[in-house]
């Protein structure tokens, strides 16, 4: 009897097992497929709508004061809307005023179901932090084995399955290649951190430079900075803020070379916006120009400082860019145009200094700032200053990594 209790035991384990490596290769498959929509949902919201939450069986209660950001910044979006001061254009359906504000909060609290499964993997299936990081980082490479594959297609034959451009950049399943090496940089810094394994190390490395990313290439180079400081000591005492001065000094000459590298990197675009009248001249039918990033750079300001306090509204800055007052020499597009340039600027368009503020006080909260709290810290807010948006689903997967560690360390 005590034989089959045991058996029973083991199967029921063997089984939880199976079922956490099938879900931790879903949560791979969903970063990997940030982009990839089936009619107006994406890939990875479908997920999270219909599978994630069965195996949510308990909530990391530290991620609770994101949900309660969200909700204010959601009431601050319906209260911008409602006072009706703001020109909104109207694209209807799920990209309507007030609609997309709520589509945006489903999305966010959709990165917080994400964010609890590796709580749920640590508590109910009994895997360590390193089995689960172990296993993510082993299903993204044999996806971008499969990437590889399909870029070769691209190559031989002209197609543009994960490729674009006369290079045939790569962008994976991703929108550019930018964000796409954008997030291969977030594994490399996970695989140096904690494995080190040559041939993984070189097959994300091939693909960032694949991926011809600036954005990526930024973030890993901070990245192998942060691994360099865990290998030597006095490299390692400028992560700990008790150390003040070592600390700081550290900050200040990060925000000097990160500031220099964001301008070298975005020296084309200033060079077109200080001679925009003559470009939009030469190239005003350009999407390249009229939308995205150089036009952002332009219009975005111009929001903030017209709505610095509580923004437009979550989701709207693609509903108010039109304003005349805003877009200036730009054209009017017809077309949904994000800004691209990452979560932390996006938020202070659509909600304000109140909602970086808030968004910010959540992240402080959340995060314990010894030298591998530094590491997620950065982790996770790295890409939103380098393009990532705020409800791409990665960085908050690294927020429940870190979860997982901290209370795998302390015995929480």
């Amino acid at each position: 009897m005590m034989m089959s209790s045991s058996r029973a035991i083991s199967l029921d384990n063997s089984r939880g097992l199976s079922m956490s490596s099938i879900l931790i290769f879903l949560t791979a498959v969903a970063c990997q497929l940030t982009d990839v929509a089936l009619g107006p949902v994406k890939v990875w919201e479908l997920m999270a709508l219909s599978l994630f939450p069965f195996f949510v069986r308990r909530i990391e209660t530290k991620l609770l004061i994101f949900l309660v950001v969200f909700v204010v910044l959601m009431l601050l979006s319906l209260l911008k809307g409602a006072m009706g001061d703001v020109y909104f254009s109207n694209y209807g359906g799920l990209k309507s005023k007030y609609v997309i504000s709520l589509v945006r909060f489903v999305e966010l609290v959709l990165c917080l179901v994400v964010a609890c499964l590796p709580f749920n993997f640590y508590r109910n299936n009994g895997l360590s932090f390193h089995d689960i990081v172990n296993k993510f980082l082993k299903y993204n490479a044999i996806i971008c084995l499969g990437i590889f594959a399909l870029f070769m297609v691209d190559t031989a034959i002209g197609t543009r399955l994960v490729s674009y451009g006369s290079t045939h950049r790569l962008r994976g399943f991703y929108v550019e290649g930018g964000p796409y090496g954008l997030y291969i940089s977030t594994l490399l810094l996970l695989e140096l951190m904690f494995f080190k394994r040559k041939l993984m190390l070189a097959l994300f490395g091939v693909a960032l430079l694949a991926s011809q990313s600036k954005a990526g290439i930024v973030g890993a180079a901070v990245f192998v900075f942060l691994a360099l400081a865990f290998r030597y000591p006095f490299l390692r005492s400028f992560l700990t803020p008790k150390r003040v001065f070592r600390f700081s000094t550290l900050v200040l000459v990060g925000v000097l070379l990160g500031g220099g590298v964001m301008y070298k990197v975005a020296e084309n675009y200033v060079d077109d916006l200080s001679n925009l009248h003559q470009v939009l001249e030469q190239r005003g039918n350009d999407p390249s120009l009229v939308m995205g990033r150089i036009a952002a750079t332009f219009i975005g300001p111009r929001i903030i400082a017209d709505n610095p306090f509580i923004g437009v509204g979550l989701g709207t800055y693609s509903l108010v860019r039109n304003n005349s007052e805003y877009r200036g020499p730009f054209p009017i597009v017809p077309g949904w145009d994000l800004t691209g340039l990452g979560g932390f600027f996006n938020l202070l368009i659509e909600n304000g200094a109140i909602g970086v503020i808030l968004f910010l006080i959540a992240t402080i909260r959340y995060f314990r700032f010894n030298e591998m709290g530094m590491v997620f810290f950065i982790l996770f807010v790295l890409p939103f200053l380098l393009g990532a948006q705020l409800y791409m689903v990665y960085p908050w997967l690294y927020l429940g990594f870190y979860c997982v560690y901290r209370r795998e360390m302390t015995d929480e």
